[in-house]
């Protein structure tokens, strides 16, 4: 037995140099340009996230899986994010704010100083780097908190300010996974099954090295759910307040809430959930912040398109028949149907346990992303945590499809190359069907 525990050593000790090799070169040597180039390292940390996740595999080295995932992590600490440029307006709202300028008052194309005096270089800099020079910050207040640690003790440096964001977001992500384990615990599951978020590559690459919001949302997500199942109902529902005050995206769980609760301690929840929303928006409240809000979430539904699935159909089918690209029609129809298909999900048979609920939180948020108009990588990472409490595996597969639209940087401009993104919804929608009519046994119990 000795000499094959030591063999099963070496290889965890090969399986972890090659993992943090891989994100190394993604971190700090691949631009997102060269797409070719990202698919080996991606390939094969996916190759080895298989391996690692194996019951026996995962059992044997649990603790050590977990460390490997916190390493993985750190090796993004002093890298600019390469695969998104969003990071630019996470820092130029964290400047706002600490210049007590209301980020939400102004678009980055409006500004032009700052205390009365001109845009500094470096402000010029971070001007220059966004993609979304004419819109309203889309960030609500819990990230907008968090923009502003980021910038406040290093003062105005790109690479300081990531490498605070980023020791806030592995804060997170450490009490992220501790809660998932507790959970499992609670529920009698295997803590191995957290692996499959703590290892899953693309949760590293876009939570740890492209810094999405998510990473804090999964946080308190995850926290409202277990102070949910022990029935702490105040607390969890200010902490999922705290969540939709991070990313709006919260707000589809709250029809299956109530389906779990009942009606009344779920209107109740709702009902304390929007007060924490709407205390956290208030420093920023003003005459025009409704409706620069309001402009934000409309030009989502209404202007931006990337990696959808049945609007892409209805957008060929509306070509076909006007002429015209119909988003303007389309995207005012699609949030209906996704809130109808939110409430049958919710409320077709009452949600009476933990695993249901989960369950159902699964699809509905599934449900949302296919009515959806735009669909980014790091949207998964909500559904990989999801499936670590439930039998469904789908998520996982679309982890590893999804990757496919790094494709779309491989030239300027960026353009999204739709035989790849119709692949990709095939090949997840084959894995859907087969899980839901022919389930089989899972690697980790």
């Amino acid at each position: 037995m000795l000499p094959i525990a030591k063999n099963d050593n070496r290889l965890f000790v090969f399986i972890a140099g090659l993992t943090l090799v891989c994100y190394s070169s993604i971190g700090y040597a691949i631009p997102r340009t060269s797409f070719q180039l990202l698919l080996v390292p991606v390939i094969m940390l996916f190759v080895l996230y298989i391996l690692v996740t194996g019951q026996a595999f995962a059992n044997n080295h649990f603790k050590k899986l977990l460390l490997l995932a916190f390493l993985s992590r750190l090796v993004f600490l002093f890298a600019v994010p390469a695969l998104s440029d969003d990071y630019f307006r996470f820092i130029w709202d964290g400047v706002l704010t600490n210049h007590s300028v209301n980020p939400y008052n102004f678009t980055p194309l409006a500004v032009n100083a700052i205390d009365g005096r001109a845009l500094s270089s470096f402000m010029l800099q971070l001007k220059d780097g966004i993609n979304s020079l004419p819109y309203y910050s889309p960030y609500p207040p819990v990230l907008q908190f968090i923009f502003f640690l980021s910038v406040k003790p290093g003062g105005y440096h790109v690479l300081l300010n990531l490498v605070v964001m980023r020791l806030l977001a592995l804060l997170a992500e450490g009490g992220t996974v501790l809660i998932a384990v507790k959970m499992l615990d609670h529920f009698k599951m295997s803590r191995c099954r957290v692996l499959f978020y703590a290892l899953n590559p693309l949760v590293i690459i876009e939570l740890a090295g492209n810094l999405h919001g998510e990473v804090f949302l999964l946080f308190f997500c995850l926290l409202s759910f277990y102070l949910l199942v022990q029935k702490k109902y105040l607390l969890s529902a200010i902490f999922l307040g705290l969540a939709v005050s991070t990313k709006l995206l919260p707000l589809v769980f709250l029809p299956a809430i109530v389906s779990f609760l009942g009606m009344r301690k779920g209107w109740v929840f709702g009902l304390i959930m929007l007060l924490t929303v709407t205390v956290s928006f208030l420093p920023f409240s003003n005459g025009a912040f409704l409706q620069h809000i309001g402009e934000s979430v409309g030009y989502y539904f209404q202007k931006f398109e990337f990696n959808a699935s049945i609007y892409y159909v209805l957008r060929w089918m509306g070509y076909d028949l006007t002429g015209f690209n119909l988003i303007y029609v389309i995207g005012k129809l699609l949030p209906v149907l996704a809130f109808s298909l939110i409430l049958v999900i919710a409320f077709y048979k009452r949600i009476e346990t933990p695993a249901v609920f989960f369950e159902r939180l699964l699809f509905t948020l599934l449900g949302y992303y296919l009515f959806s108009l735009i669909v980014h990588p790091w949207y998964i990472t909500v559904l990989v945590m999801l499936s670590v409490f439930t039998k469904q595996r789908f998520a996982l597969y679309w982890s590893g499809l999804i990757v496919l639209t790094y494709s779309t940087y491989m030239q300027k401009p960026y353009h999204e190359i739709l035989w790849v993104t119709a692949l990709e919804y095939i090949l997840l929608s084959a894995i859907i069907y087969k899980e839901i009519t022919a389930p089989k046994i899972r690697t980790v119990q």
